[in-house]
């Protein structure tokens, strides 16, 4: 099997070589890492820009793959590596072809370069990819480090959003087996987000707590259900992020900085798709580590 990368031209920060060659390495798969640059024009120029054009592209397309081969070398010296370089006016369309040619287990792109250091952001390559994709999609947070040269993750975290029985049990499953095949522990999630206060408040200034509170005893439940039914493991831990928001819920939990977080997909159209949830977009764009995305069904 193949991971796929996806590396543009001058995105150094973008954190994807870190991510990609962490992937391969904890699925112990070969790694190719292509870059999409534009098609020549369709209509000849009688100036030859369009020939200039193209070997400008060409020539960005070579730099960009060769600055790549200088870091992978550096970040997993041991690791098979191939490089690919396409015309495409679509980087997201090229990259599920390359993925469908290849059968790739896993597309991994970054965050993009004008977004906040140390967070995931998505660009519009990555976005289109997690609504679309028919494979799982991993995105790297801008500026990732990786776990260390030749390293693979040392622990995968997965949350769990929509409380669906059977979705999330399939969830659950695919994590506890990526995390059995990188030999990492698994630890599992969920949040309680509290919401504003409401002013003039009618039902009571506490209620949010309250609300928020009951959503930590529901999941602490359901976590109760799913080890007794066998769905979570005994040595899985469960933990429950709870604050006043997004971005406090996500921070109330200790982060792995060489972990890997996953996450499902919501049912939408394609069931093999990948469609982030609103629960799901908030997660990935307050994480401070990466994020696979597993597509739906």
């Amino acid at each position: 099997m193949t991971v796929l990368a996806g590396y543009a031209p001058g995105h150094r920060l973008s954190g994807v070589l870190e991510l990609a060659s962490a992937v391969a390495t904890a699925l112990d798969e070969n790694l190719l890492v292509a870059t999409v640059t534009p098609p020549r024009w369709n209509v000849p120029s009688l100036a030859r820009v369009d020939a200039e054009f193209a070997q400008w592209a060409e020539q960005q397309g070579d730099e960009t793959l060769a600055e790549a081969r200088s870091a992978l070398e550096r970040l997993a010296p041991e690791l098979p590596v191939s490089y690919r370089r396409v015309d495409h006016r679509s980087a997201s369309s090229a990259l599920l072809s390359i993925a469908e040619e290849t059968s790739a287990s896993v597309v991994v792109v970054g965050s993009c370069e004008d977004g906040r250091r140390g967070w995931v952001e998505l660009g519009s390559t990555s976005d289109s990819l997690v609504h679309s994709a028919r494979l799982p999609v991993a995105i790297a947070p801008r500026g990732y480090e990786g776990p260390g040269p030749g390293q693979g993750f040392s622990s995968i975290t997965c949350a769990v959003t929509e409380h669906d029985a059977e979705a999330d049990a399939a969830i659950i499953a695919m994590a506890a087996y990526l995390a059995g095949r990188a030999g990492v522990p698994l630890r599992l999630v969920t949040f309680a987000v509290r919401l504003g206060t409401m002013y003039p408040s009618y039902v009571g200034y506490g209620v949010e707590d309250e609300l928020a509170d009951a959503a930590r005893e529901h999941a602490e439940t359901l976590f109760a259900r799913w080890r007794g039914a066998g769905v979570i493991a005994d040595d899985v831990e469960t933990v429950v992020g709870l604050g006043h928001g997004w971005r406090a819920a996500m921070d109330s939990i200790a982060w792995d900085d060489a972990g890997l977080l996953i996450l499902g997909s919501k049912p939408h159209g394609t069931l093999s798709q990948v469609f982030l949830g609103s629960s799901a977009t908030k997660i990935v764009r307050h994480s401070p580590i990466p994020v696979l995305v597993l597509p739906a069904g």
